[in-house]
């Protein structure tokens, strides 16, 4: 599934009207129409009494139309125009004309004589993607009388108030559904944007689909239908599926690498060889008894980097950084493999903290990594806050993954997947997967798709896919709180 940034859909609404020869006025009759028809079906009674809140640009044009269809199906729609009929383009200002024999009111700072009791539905046309910024004035109580109204709400496009770009809002509409036009906007998956949608629906407007062909959008969503996961077949056996290489754990920290280890071969690793610190031989042995465990060679306690270099040969892939610690024995082999490991590399956890700690590191990076963040751990990598990182999310991974040549999968309630060519959004899930070791059971099914041959961009979103749709299927039968790292590791892949 394709979702647009705003440029894009001006872009193939431009396009639609001056190279296709499709008016724009055509345009807003059948988004009008399209979403007035499935409304009826399916969310109103007959003769249902409707509060339409529309705007002066062309959202507000999609809400007089949707007004019209609403009155010829039976209804009772009530217009109430919270902009200035001189703003209008020509297309909106037209339907605003054809609706002078509905009921139209005209809300200015007197908002508060708003009384919304009678109503069955609110339809919000109020803003569409054009709003950049918060909302202001008078309309911010509109939108918060709307929200304390407790009317099953519907907005055309997004939720007024949020910004399709970054998904921001401090003050929106809370959709119970949205009816987005064409095709999701990045808003209804970002931030605030993701609750204020509720319900998201596409809806066709007439934009030829052979277009997002012609011209496609730079980012996706990951879905059941085009999820990719590692091919298996019956003639094979353990080679086919990849030595897994996984570097983790340190005293205190034994947990991190054994949830990243069971996690690799859940899904599917043929191999895994553990590389740990020394004098953990026991924990390991015992917690991993399907997975090889090596210590580290050390001596006078440094890592001698060419006795494990020889181990690492054999490996097709290699994880590091669950609980490995940030300390100079560790920034020095980060530094060693950045420099001579050519095969496909994760790093995760301390490893980006050892990163962010060793700016001058970044530029060992190479197109066969992929670094895992949060937006935390983002923050320290680009040196910038949580907030800019939140305000301009894709601008930022575009900058960072194309300056160091690194994949980069920013972990978030929507996860996004970016390699210098192509996003990928994720918002499966739960908050079953707000607990500490999740991000290492990440790590290791994203390490054994790796090795399953999986290209890096599909191993990375698929692995967050499944983990995401693993936590929403124990949500059928235990409560969110409950679900644990663990749990996620023995229902993978399970039907």
């Amino acid at each position: 599934m394709h979702i647009l940034s705003r440029e894009e859909m001006y872009f193939f609404d431009n396009y639609t009207t001056e190279k296709l020869g499709i008016p724009s006025a055509q345009l807003m009759e059948n988004a009008g129409k399209n979403c007035a028809e499935f409304i009826d079906k399916n969310l109103l009674k007959p003769k249902s009494k409707i509060a339409i809140f529309c705007g002066s640009g062309n959202n507000g044009g999609d809400g007089f139309v949707i007004a019209r269809y609403l009155k010829k199906a039976g209804h009772q729609p009530e217009i109430f125009l919270v902009g200035k009929t001189n703003k209008m383009s020509p297309e909106t200002f037209t339907n605003f004309q054809k609706c002078k024999n509905l009921q139209i009111s005209e809300i200015d700072s007197n908002s508060r004589l708003l009384n919304l009791k009678p109503f069955d539905l609110i339809i919000d046309a109020i803003f569409g993607i054009g709003l950049k910024g918060d909302v202001r004035g008078f309309i911010g109580e509109i939108i918060k009388k709307i929200n304390d109204a407790k009317i099953k709400t519907v907005s055309v496009d997004i939720a007024s108030g949020v910004d399709a770009e970054t998904g921001l809002a401090k003050i929106a509409i809370n959709a119970d559904v949205t009816l987005t036009l064409a095709a999701p906007k990045y808003g209804h998956f970002l931030e605030s944007g993701q609750k204020k949608t509720g319900n998201l629906q596409i809806i066709d407007i007439g934009i030829p689909s052979n277009l997002f062909i012609t011209f496609p959008p730079k980012t996706k969503l990951v879905t059941q239908k085009n999820v990719q996961y590692p091919k298996r077949h019956k003639f094979s056996h353990k080679g086919y599926y990849g030595k897994i290489g996984i570097i983790a754990g340190s005293i205190g920290f034994s947990g991190a690498a054994i949830l990243a280890s069971k996690a690799a071969l859940r899904a599917g690793a043929g191999t895994i060889t553990l590389f740990h610190p020394q004098g953990m031989e026991t924990i390991f042995e015992t917690q991993l008894v399907e997975i090889m465990t090596q210590s580290i060679p050390e001596q006078n306690e440094e890592i001698q980097l060419e006795k494990l270099f020889k181990k690492l040969e054999k490996m097709d892939t290699l994880l590091i950084g669950s609980g490995i610690g940030v300390n100079s024995k560790n920034t020095k082999l980060i530094e060693a493999l950045l420099k001579f490991w050519q095969k496909p590399l994760i790093l995760d956890a301390d490893a980006l903290n050892i990163l962010a700690k060793n700016p001058n590191l970044f530029k060992l990076l190479k197109n066969t990594a992929i670094i895992t963040p949060h937006l935390g751990e983002f923050s320290r990598l680009t040196k910038k806050s949580i907030a800019e990182i939140q305000n301009n999310t894709l601008n930022i991974m575009q900058s960072f993954a194309k300056k160091y040549k690194c994949s980069i999968l920013l972990k978030s309630a929507t996860t996004i997947f970016y390699d210098g060519k192509l996003f990928t959004f994720d918002i499966s899930g739960n908050d079953g997967l707000s607990t500490g070791g999740s991000g290492d059971v990440l790590a290791g099914i994203i390490v054994a798709f790796v090795g399953q041959k999986l290209p890096l961009n599909e191993a990375a979103i698929s692995a967050s896919f499944l983990m995401g749709k693993t936590a929403e299927k124990l949500a059928d039968y235990r409560k969110t709180p409950s679900i644990i790292p663990s749990d996620i590791i023995e229902n993978i892949f399970k039907l």
